[in-house]
């Protein structure tokens, strides 16, 4: 074949494929995973397309020879309140990915996604993360036995995240994971604000590991559950985890971290009553409010 033929057969393909691009990106999705998943999968060309299936009507029959399948479970018999999904066993391709990434944010009701061994990318869980920013009521998430090779688990403790429920079972995660975890959890200077329970169960932490989980717990604030059962966790590193469960004096850096942020609220406050009082004096009295310094609470709430 001449290069000539080759050149035209690949910018035909290039066209053809931003043809199909363009028409999954204009697709309008009506919330409805039965209709609008398959609709999506085919505007993008794939050829195998898993079947979307009721969680509970599986349940109720009786088991047969595996096929790739997307489960759904509705709150109600709306086909427009889908609760909880779940892919298992199955490799999401970038194609599956994009199809995902244009419904999930449709889904009102979603509650709960789950992947089990579906052969997620670093990539792809970044870009998920993206995505489930735009669902309203998803709070719980499960990756569960999809190893990463950059272990970017992290991605879904961001100081955004909404999601109060996070399990990252058996995933091979290792100590360098649990240090992005940790540092993901909080720092001096931010912490998520939203997880509540964290379950590490299954992986591989060592000691090392769990010290940056020990630290990464210092200043956060809303976890309420973790799971650590079955690591590689010793005495030196349970002996970390247990330093942070009673009282702990706050070390320099932290000390001078968190009067840089009281200092920084207290300039935001400040800055707001000028705004407030400059509105409502009239122009030929303009108020200019001086931020005062520190007070001494804020020297024994640093303290406490």
């Amino acid at each position: 074949m001449s290069r000539k033929k080759q050149g035209k057969d690949k910018a035909e393909k290039a066209n053809a494929e931003d043809e199909v691009s363009k028409n999954s990106d204009e697709y309008q999705c009506s919330g409805n995973v039965k209709i609008d998943f398959p609709s999506l999968c085919t505007l993008l060309d794939i050829e195998h397309i898993p079947a979307v299936k009721d969680r509970q009507d599986q349940i109720n029959t009786a088991p047969s020879w595996f096929k790739p399948c997307l489960q759904v479970e509705l709150e109600s018999e709306n086909p427009l309140s889908t609760k909880s999904m779940k892919i298992s066993g199955w490799k999401v391709d970038e194609q599956i990915a994009r199809v995902l990434h244009k419904m999930l944010p449709s889904l009102n009701q979603l509650q709960s996604l789950q992947f089990w061994q579906a052969r997620l990318t670093d990539p792809m869980v970044s870009s998920l993360m993206s995505t489930i920013s735009l669902c309203s009521n998803l709070r719980v998430v499960k990756l569960e036995g999809n190893p990463l090779p950059q272990q970017s688990y992290h991605v879904l403790l961001s100081q955004d995240s909404t999601l109060t429920h996070l399990s990252l079972r058996n995933n091979r995660i290792g100590d360098e994971g649990a240090r992005l975890i940790g540092a993901a959890l909080s720092t001096h200077r931010c912490a998520n604000k939203n997880i509540m329970s964290l379950n590490l169960a299954f992986n591989s932490i060592g000691d090392a590991g769990s010290a940056h989980i020990a630290k990464g717990l210092r200043l956060n604030r809303t976890l309420l559950l973790l799971s650590l059962s079955n690591n590689q966790i010793g005495d030196t590193g349970a002996a970390h985890l247990a330093a942070i469960f009673g009282e702990f004096a706050l070390t320099h850096e932290e000390v001078v971290e968190r009067r840089k942020l009281l200092l920084e609220g207290a300039q935001s406050v400040s800055a707001a009553v000028h705004l407030i009082h400059h509105i409502s004096q009239p122009a030929t009295n303009t108020l200019f409010w001086q931020p005062t310094k520190q007070s001494s609470h804020t020297s024994a709430a640093i303290s406490c």
